[in-house]
């Protein structure tokens, strides 16, 4: 299975108790169904995914599937602090028929890499679905290159979503892929570096924003392969503005309300209790936010 192009990492609408809200997120399934783009990332770091239990988890994968009505792909996020549970997260996957799972190394404690890959291996045994394995330093423990290049020769895994945002280490990662022959899809997880990871070789990208202004990636991918590099370059940079506001404030309420000025109904609410100073601050940056999102969308309407 070749991954190739955009994949959203899902946001999860809640309610004000802390409940899935079902309704807005078949509504933004609706909306990734519209604007065409691959595939969906759901019970992703963006999303919350640390927060819930294996039924909540289960919840968001069923609506995100039958919304979907087989228009995109799947991926379903299985992170946790033990193989146990991630196994679980992901037979769950499996039974509802997704595409394939993405897991970070195990986060919390601080595993040893042998204790890391450990872990893969035990969740590649058991869950009968393609992995994408994901380095996400902001969250997990990093994937040296190394570690990673020995996770990707299992057998079931296609796919690598990195997010350290460091280009050196796409570029070595990229090359290492190569030289080992493996033919492992490379999706960035970092906006920044969408298309200066496409000019290295990427395959994709698997982003939060690509759920937000999908539009932006789209026009970027398109310019790209059109040889218009400077004009992919200004898409690329419209977009960083945005970015910075919405992690100035509580992840990842900036992005839910990014999200919102959408116009999907989508609620605000994150899982954990905002503090009154991060209240504070969210109240101040929501202004800003949505109109960060209006000039990216009026900016990639012009071309």
């Amino acid at each position: 299975m070749k991954l190739n192009g955009i994949y959203a990492a899902m946001l999860t609408p809640l309610t004000e108790e802390g409940g899935i809200d079902v309704s807005a997120l078949k509504r933004m399934v609706d909306f990734y169904i519209e604007k065409n783009i691959t595939g969906l990332f759901a019970v992703s770091s963006v999303g919350e995914a640390a927060h819930f239990d294996v039924k909540e988890a289960q919840t968001i994968l069923e609506t995100v599937k039958a919304a979907s009505a087989g228009k995109l792909q799947l991926f379903a996020g299985v992170t946790a602090t033990t193989s146990s549970k991630a196994i679980e997260v992901g037979k769950i996957a499996e039974g509802f028929g997704y595409d394939g799972i993405v897991s970070a190394p195990p986060y919390f404690y601080q595993p040893s890499d042998d204790a890391i890959l450990a872990y893969f291996e035990d969740i590649n045994t058991h869950v009968d679905l393609p992995m994408i394995v994901y380095n996400v330093p902001l969250f997990a423990p990093v994937l040296s290159k190394e570690l990673l290049m020995s996770v990707a020769k299992l057998d079931k895994v296609i796919g690598v979503k990195e997010s350290s945002g460091n280009l050196v280490d796409v570029l070595h990662i990229l090359d290492m892929l190569e030289d080992e022959k493996l033919e492992t899809s490379f999706l960035i997880g970092r906006e920044e570096m969408y298309l200066s990871s496409l000019l290295a070789g990427a395959d994709g990208c698997m982003v939060a924003t690509a759920g937000i202004v999908p539009e932006a990636y789209q026009k970027i991918e398109e310019l790209y392969l059109a040889g218009k590099i400077n004009e992919a370059v200004q898409v690329q940079k419209v977009i960083l503005p945005l970015l910075r506001e919405c992690f100035k404030v509580n992840f990842p309420a900036g992005f839910k309300i990014a999200l919102a000025a959408r116009g999907l109904d989508t609620p605000v609410y994150v899982k954990r209790k905002l503090s009154e100073q991060e209240q504070q601050d969210l109240a101040r940056s929501e202004e800003t936010i949505k109109q960060e999102v209006a000039r990216i969308l009026t900016f990639v309407g012009n071309y």
